[in-house]
């Protein structure tokens, strides 16, 4: 049996934070679609406004694929930028406010507003060379060291903060990987001249950072299970968490395969997922076979096997569809499968983290045996010693 603990946060801050996970999973079914058709380069111009894609097209606009379809996809990939970062500021604002030290709370505070600020100012002074070409482009210096100082400031505070930090920190670190990828996503574009689209395989893998840290974040704010620590449960933990970091590595190969199809990736891909498979297998199955473990962890223990399924099946198809006989170009439906595949193996690296992080153990907090006397109470006792 398990008796819940009271909840770390206010209920709304919680689903706001699977809000979060699911906007985020939008974004990057989108950015899949981005690198499955290629659509990476179809706007060569960057920073751009959220509502740049509705605006009236210009003869050089048009010039440069505007009535493509690689431009609607690639500019409803930045729009879903744009709505995850206000989602993950609101997000952060919350986390923060449940400081109960004014001190602390203003100081994080303070420093997520300098944050936000200097980061849109370095995006405007970026935005004011949008048309420059990458090797004449200067980086915003003073914008871009107020938002350091401002970052440092706001985990600094969170870190040094009362019981609770830890729901704190994340909160502040979610942020930050927010507008680090959303710079990664820019300068892969704008360096694309210089670099290649080398810049596409990190973006893409630093994405699933940023996925991993808001599933973090809204599994420690949903209301925790409370668990007697045994060597089971502490062991299967231990398992899981090999499992997520897994298949981590194993979405860092999809990656590599997906940017750089040689061999190489092909082979590391293939025999990291039979891994994968194998210890998921194991896990699943001592989930399922343990009523308390089931109650803690069986909704995600049931989501990553339908899942782990799906993506088996899936990965086959892509598989075939792209190397089965010859690189050829892609197709709809080729570009749908290969697409679904990376999107449900995001699903699998988030469920596998979620998995992880519900089968920590958390001990009961011990209860008092002594019985409890008022102050009032006290005083008499003392005269009477005395």
């Amino acid at each position: 049996m398990t008796d819940p603990l009271p909840r770390p946060v206010p209920r709304w801050l919680h689903l706001w934070a699977i809000l979060a996970v699911v906007v985020t999973l939008v974004l990057l079914a989108i950015g899949q679609l981005v690198t499955s058709f290629g659509a990476g380069m179809a706007d060569r111009v960057w920073p751009t406004e959220p509502w740049y894609v509705f605006r009236t097209a210009t003869a050089d606009e048009k010039a440069r694929f505007r009535d493509e379809f690689a431009f609607f996809i690639e500019h409803s990939h930045r729009i879903a930028g744009w709505t995850v970062g206000g989602i993950v500021i609101v997000l952060a604002i919350g986390v923060l406010w449940t400081e109960p030290r004014k001190a602390a709370r203003g100081a994080a505070l303070a420093g997520l507003f300098v944050l936000v600020v200097s980061y849109g100012d370095f995006h405007r002074g970026l935005m004011a060379q949008k048309d420059v070409s990458a090797k004449a482009v200067q980086l915003p210096q003073k914008p871009m060291a107020t938002a350091l100082a401002g970052a440092a400031l706001m985990v600094a505070a969170a870190a040094f903060g009362s019981a609770g930090k830890g729901v704190r920190v994340l909160g502040a670190l979610a942020l930050i990987a927010v507008m680090v990828q959303g710079l990664l996503g820019g300068f892969r574009v704008k360096l694309n001249e210089l670099v290649g689209t080398d810049l596409a395989a990190f973006h893409g893998v630093f994405a699933q950072v940023v996925f991993g840290l808001l599933t973090w974040l809204a599994v420690a704010t949903a209301r925790p299970a409370v668990a007697a620590p045994s060597a089971d449960a502490r062991r299967l933990h231990r398992w899981a968490v090999v499992f997520a970091h897994l298949i981590f590595v194993q979405v860092i190969f999809g990656a590599w395969v997906r940017h750089f199809p040689a061999p190489q990736p092909q082979r590391l891909h293939f025999l990291t997922a039979f891994l994968a498979t194998a210890i998921a297998v194991w896990l699943l199955r001592a989930v399922f076979a343990d009523a308390a473990v089931r109650a803690r962890a069986g909704r995600f223990a049931w989501a990553l096997a339908v899942l782990l399924a799906l993506q088996l099946a899936l990965g086959v198809e892509a598989w075939l569809a792209k190397f089965g006989a010859e690189l050829v170009k892609v197709t709809p439906q080729s570009g749908a499968t290969r697409t679904l595949h990376a999107l449900v193996g995001s699903g699998v690296w988030a469920v596998s983290l979620a998995l992880s992080l519900r089968l920590r153990p958390v001990a009961s907090p011990v209860p008092t045996t002594e019985p409890v006397v008022s102050a009032g109470a006290r005083e008499p006792a003392r005269a009477a010693n005395a």
